[in-house]
């Protein structure tokens, strides 16, 4: 079985760090205009016993320079204020390149 989680990702430098089973899938990532704020859908499978795995999140602007260890993910847009914040992920552990 699995199930879908909602996160909100912080705009600052740090990002946010999930510990997700293995097996997750980020399925994409939007701007809420009520909250001002750029939220992530996780889906998860619901199998206690797999294990852990620390991925960072975290939001870069249009023309920021994003190191090379991190994946793209999705793109959330203000229509509004025509911003836009893109989602990439770093696997931790495997952040050779983060700087």
């Amino acid at each position: 079985m699995k199930t879908v989680h909602k996160h909100q990702v912080p705009y600052h430098r740090d990002g946010l760090t999930l510990s997700l089973p293995a097996g997750h899938r980020l399925l994409k990532a939007e701007y809420l205009p009520y909250t001002k704020t750029v939220c992530c859908w996780v889906e998860v499978p619901t199998d206690p016993r797999l294990p852990k795995q620390e991925v960072q999140l975290r939001l870069f602007s249009s023309g920021d320079g994003i190191p090379k260890a991190y994946a793209y993910v999705d793109t959330a847009i203000n229509s509004l204020d025509q911003d836009a914040w893109h989602l990439y992920q770093l696997r931790l552990g495997s952040e050779a390149a983060v700087a």
